[in-house]
């Protein structure tokens, strides 16, 4: 148990004051974020339970739905206090055929769930604004599997454009295909670049920038030609440039950290077992990447970058197995955010 009041670095184990905020079995998806001037920490089960809203203040919990479970994200509807999306039933070991996006809507403080997009596989979502409208992005990990192990039909990445259509909870929310040959779908975020958001996302064939182009279409940029699981863009070393950090490949076995000098430049390596949970930024002062070993060790790992060439790796905590952390700051003061599968914990470090 990590209870230590200060931080303290002893051996290779960084020791950090830690909070349970909630038990949920299999717990795979967490997340933070606001909801009018509350801020929720959000938590969903790999398996088939329901998903819920944490107060960090006092612990209490909100349901947002019964399931199906299978929740793999789990995001706001940008401009709204009663709307989230989620992408559930995705079952392990990638057991998905009734996947898709689902909306959660509340009324009168309870959430009601519908299924607005049919989705087999689906596998993570995320939400662009772009000139003030909100769109939906949701990718697959294939298009169909005969077995678990059955990887040789592509996924694929749809698009939804939600401010224009019934997004209180009514009728099935339509879908544009915008690539269609992304195996292995693990990874995707949003970065800013130029002052405007770029979805990113990524598989066996690297990773891929997408954003509005000429003529109502949609430019797709190769930014990374490796296979990669995990992602993160972030400016580690405040040059002004983002670094490029990643697991790979799919599920991977190690740790990279990528500057870009006239092409992506490997400056840092680390092994990994089956590598999740990936996320980078500030904490506590220090630019620092965030990774868990969902096999052997189940270590919940600490990069701390002095440099690109001085970084000191820590373990937070063992035999956790995390499935995503995020970087988050509450009150002022800086957490890792974490779904520590193997006890069925969402919890915070700081």
């Amino acid at each position: 148990m990590i209870n230590e009041k200060t931080p303290e670095k002893t051996g290779n184990v960084y020791m950090l004051e830690k909070k349970v905020l909630f038990e949920l079995p299999f717990v795979y998806t967490v997340n933070q974020f606001e909801l009018g001037n509350q801020v929720f920490v959000a938590a969903g089960s790999e398996r088939e339970h329901p998903a819920y809203l944490i107060d960090p203040e006092d612990n209490s919990v909100m349901k947002v739905a019964d399931g199906p479970g299978g929740m793999m994200s789990l995001i706001p509807v940008p401009g709204r206090t009663d709307c989230l999306v989620s992408v559930m039933g995705l079952f392990p070991p990638f057991i998905g055929f009734d996947a898709g996006v689902f909306l959660h809507v509340r009324h009168a403080g309870t959430w009601g769930t519908e299924k607005v997009i049919s989705l087999p596989f689906a596998h993570r979502c995320e939400i662009l604004t772009i000139n003030g409208e909100s769109h939906l992005f949701t990718a697959t990990c294939s298009s169909y599997k005969e077995t678990p192990d059955d990887w040789s039909k592509p996924g694929a990445l749809y698009h939804t454009r939600i401010d224009s259509i019934d997004n209180t909870g009514n009728g099935n929310w339509p879908t544009e295909l915008i690539i269609d040959n992304l195996y292995r779908n693990h990874g995707m975020n949003k970065r800013i670049v130029n002052h405007a958001e770029v979805l990113c996302i990524s598989g066996d064939e690297g990773i891929f920038g997408i954003q509005p182009g000429n003529e109502n279409n949609w430019e797709v940029t190769q930014l990374f030609d490796r296979a990669v699981s995990e992602f993160v863009f972030c400016d580690l070393d405040g040059d002004g440039e983002d670094e490029l950090i990643t697991i790979e490949p799919f599920h991977g076995n190690s740790l990279n950290i990528y500057k870009n000098s006239g092409g992506w430049a490997l400056q840092y390596t680390r092994p990994l077992s089956f590598g999740h949970g990936l996320s980078a930024g500030r904490f506590q002062n220090q630019s620092v990447v965030v990774v868990g070993n969902r096999r052997d060790s189940g270590d919940l790992e600490l990069h701390k970058v002095h440099a690109l060439n001085t970084i000191e790796k820590s373990v937070i905590e063992s035999d956790v197995g995390a499935t995503q952390t995020k970087l988050v700051s509450y009150k002022g003061i800086d957490h890792i955010l974490s779904s520590n599968q193997t006890r069925n914990e969402v919890a915070l470090y700081y």
